[in-house]
């Protein structure tokens, strides 16, 4: 697998992960009947574990977390059929034999046996600081901004049950932090210096799923511009390019940075948003909303999916819009339109109707500032194309050839297409406003992170795997920014609704320092204090809830900052 990209060999991870491995093939030997093939059946678990820790950091290039477990029903809702077939048999089939094969009735070594287990899942749940001290003192050295060093360091099991313990370590902090009144106070300043403008210029802010510009790949060519002409008139080579905290997937972690303006950084749980309770919180629709803005969030897919319903209503939108068929008994003002032949909303259909209602919204409340928000699906893999709407215009040239990446060009000119008519409507409806199109990442293609070296990314600069477009036009104009991250996104908003300059220079020695957590991480805990009530792993499942205690309150904080300021 490190040979195809995939985490690192079991070199240096002696100390704890073959251990673990050896108790769990030990464990597995002793609960199941003796045959020829015992030796196999026993290894199964663990050769499977592996299996999923190597395809997760293939397609999406991050070590899963344990806390990922309660997200797996939403990923297997939006992959193709095909692999879920695949999924079910390379996993399922090989699970069942070892159930089939396990000896129930001998409860004896069931219970004994799962003991060493237990022990340890108590310890990472129930004393995450001690079990933390002793893994840093005992392992080998822990690279906080690199999974897979810290993998190869320690091993991958290491690493997820080091990662628990350090998300249930902060979670039991966040009770203290729901009472920041440095950051109340400094949030409460940004609210009313935007209330006291009399005049705010609406906001529009859109997200693109997986929205990649094929032009950035120079390892391959095409019979064409994949951008469409009028897109690429509009914005005259101003696009500039967004970090993203994610790659290949996970949405909802772009859209956290990019209303919360803090890096999502996974402390609490593997997704922000799956935390989140509806309990409000210091994020950029709040700032706007207490602003005297109307916030409202149109979403294209699935209300439960990631949980957007409890976060976008915690962050502060007013109106949380979903398409009709997904969301029967809710108030929408917009469907999906025919997706038979692709599956997911096509961005042209999701942005026509809410351009209608823009300009509804504008003549019967004129007086009352926008932030309209828009989170997009059409691009999600696999990437399908409804041939008889949208025929192919563009091939590939040379010899790369991709079928997957084809049609993820040709999807792109459709979209270049459609977002050129929406920001030209914008603009002659709400001149006077802030209009922001940003990709949530980059889609995975066919081979993860190596489709990207291959084929020259960006000529392979630090981080290309995670820079992503971004296009922005302040009252009628196109304006360029240096590369940002998502969480920038928030105070090039404000700075724009309250008159000021993005200082983009301070923002950038931010950012320089520590990779930003140093400086964002007690806004980050701050945020999610206030969106959540502490959970334990175990809570997901119903049970052993008695790991949810009161934290200890942390030092003074010496200051403070509000979102995105």
């Amino acid at each position: 697998m490190q040979q195809c990209g995939g985490l690192p060999a079991l070199l240096n991870v002696w100390r704890l992960e073959i251990p673990l491995i050896l108790y769990f093939y030990y464990y597995f030997n002793l609960i199941t009947r003796p045959s020829r093939l015992q030796f196999m059946v026993a290894a199964v678990p663990v050769v499977l574990l592996y299996g999923v820790f190597d395809v997760y950091h293939l397609l999406l290039g991050r070590l899963i977390r344990l806390a990922e477990v309660t997200e797996l029903p939403e990923m297997f809702q939006v992959i193709p059929f095909s692999v879920k077939i695949l999924i079910i048999v390379l996993l399922g089939l090989p699970l069942i034999a070892l159930l089939g094969s396990v000896q129930w009735r001998r409860l004896r070594p069931l219970l004994l046996g799962a003991i060493p287990l237990m022990v340890l899942m108590i310890a990472v749940e129930g004393y995450p600081a001690a079990f933390m001290k002793a893994f840093e003192a005992t392992q080998n050295y822990i690279q906080f901004y690199s999974d897979t060093e810290s993998a190869g360091n320690n091993g991958r099991l290491s690493m997820a049950l080091y990662n628990e313990a350090r998300r249930r370590s902060s979670l039991e902090k966040t009770v203290a932090y729901r009472g920041n009144s440095i950051f109340q106070s400094a949030f409460d300043k940004v609210v009313g210096k935007v209330h006291a403008l009399p005049n705010k210029g609406n906001v529009h802010l859109i997200v693109l799923e997986s929205f990649i510009d094929p032009n950035l790949l120079r390892g391959v060519r095409f019979s064409r511009n994949p951008m469409h002409p009028s897109f690429a008139a509009l914005f005259v080579d101003k696009g500039g390019l967004s970090v993203s905290p994610v790659f290949g997937g996970g949405t909802a972690q772009a859209e956290f940075e990019v209303l919360c303006g803090v890096p999502a950084m996974r402390e609490l749980s593997g997704i922000e948003f799956d935390v989140f309770t509806g309990a409000k919180t210091f994020c950029l629709p709040n700032v706007l909303a207490q602003g005297g803005y109307h916030a409202m969030a149109s979403n294209a897919f699935l209300p439960d999916f990631f949980n957007s319903t409890n976060a976008y209503a915690g962050m502060g939108f007013e109106k949380i819009y979903y398409p009709a068929e997904y969301a029967p008994g809710r108030e929408s003002y917009f469907s999906t339109g025919d997706v038979t032949n692709e599956e997911y909303m096509f961005d042209g259909e999701l942005f026509t109707q809410n351009l209608a209602y823009v300009d509804k919204w504008l003549r019967e409340n004129p007086d009352k500032p926008l932030f309209n928000y828009i989170n997009s699906i059409y691009g999600h893999t696999p990437h399908i194309v409804d041939l008889d709407k949208r025929p192919m215009v563009i091939k590939m040239l040379g010899e790369v050839r991709d079928d997957q990446l084809e049609r993820v060009v040709n999807q792109f000119y459709y979209r270049t297409e459609a977002l050129a008519a929406y920001v030209q409507g914008l603009m002659r409806l709400d001149p006077h406003s802030i209009i922001i199109l940003l990709s949530d990442h980059l889609p995975s293609l066919t081979y993860g992170p190596n489709s990207y070296r291959d084929l020259n990314y960006l000529d392979k600069i630090e981080d290309y795997t995670h820079l992503n477009r971004i296009y922005i036009v302040q009252n009628g104009k196109v304006v360029h920014y240096d590369t940002i991250h998502h969480y920038d996104v928030p105070g090039i908003i404000l700075s724009y609704v309250t008159h000021t300059k993005f200082d983009q220079k301070q923002v950038a020695k931010i950012d320089a320092r520590q990779g930003a957590d140093a400086d964002y991480r007690e806004q980050y805990m701050t945020i999610m204090a206030n969106a959540m009530h502490g959970k334990s792993l175990f809570s997901a499942f119903g049970f052993l809830s008695c790991f949810d205690k009161p934290a200890s309150m942390p030092e003074p904080v010496a200051e403070a900052k509000a979102p995105g300021f």
